[in-house]
């Protein structure tokens, strides 16, 4: 009896473990040092954000996918993008997977609608290939108010850490606004279960 008890407690640490660090909030993803990802300059770090400068990055999109589920719509533009990668495009060429895949959220009369975006490697930027319902956007300088933040993203969770650094900016001041629509940004393929990393941008308008 005493064996199992001690078994279902070490199971309940395990789970505790397991959940702590997928809330903790990372550093400079570990993707970075095996995808390429947008380079950027830190201008400013507050308490639980930061402000980037992105300089020029190019991203091949989908179109607005209108699904009330953010993981749905974020699934489905991602198989997309996949396919583009692989080959699946006016080039018939493998491009190189990078990080991070992003999801752009905007509201049209209340309705969620997600663009889902895959960052194109240096090597591919002056002629990018084109794909049947895919574009290319290139960026001017942007600054882009920055959260991190860990573990798997969820349809119940987004909200949160969306508002957790509306809150952060709340307070502060500076020449530059930002735009209602928000982006999550994620790292990580689905198959890795730990030391994950994510974020929440806000654009600079």
């Amino acid at each position: 009896m005493a064996s199992t008890s001690t078994f279902q407690f070490s199971i309940l640490i395990s789970l505790f473990l397991v959940s702590f660090f997928w809330i903790v909030e990372g550093n400079l993803p570990q993707s970075c040092k095996q995808n390429e990802c947008p380079t950027y300059t830190v201008v400013e770090a507050g308490n639980g954000y930061e402000i980037r400068k992105y300089d020029s990055p190019v991203w091949i999109s989908t179109p607005p996918i209108q699904n009330k589920s953010f993981v749905g719509a974020t699934t489905n533009g991602f198989i997309r993008l996949f396919s583009y990668a692989r080959g699946k495009n006016n080039q018939n060429k493998q491009i190189k997977l990078t990080a991070p895949v992003t999801s752009e959220v905007s509201f049209n009369g209340g309705k969620p609608s997600i663009v889902v975006s895959f960052f194109v490697p240096l090597a591919n930027q002056n002629n990018p290939a084109l794909a049947n319902g895919l574009s290319v956007k290139r960026w001017k300088s942007k600054f882009v108010a920055v959260k991190q933040f860990g573990g798997f993203v969820t349809d119940s969770n987004v909200g949160r850490y969306v508002a957790s650094l509306k809150a952060s900016l709340g307070a502060t001041k500076r020449s530059f606004t930002f735009g209602k629509s928000f982006i999550i940004a994620q790292y990580d393929p689905p198959f890795k279960l730990t030391d994950r990393v994510n974020e929440v941008w806000f654009l600079s308008q």
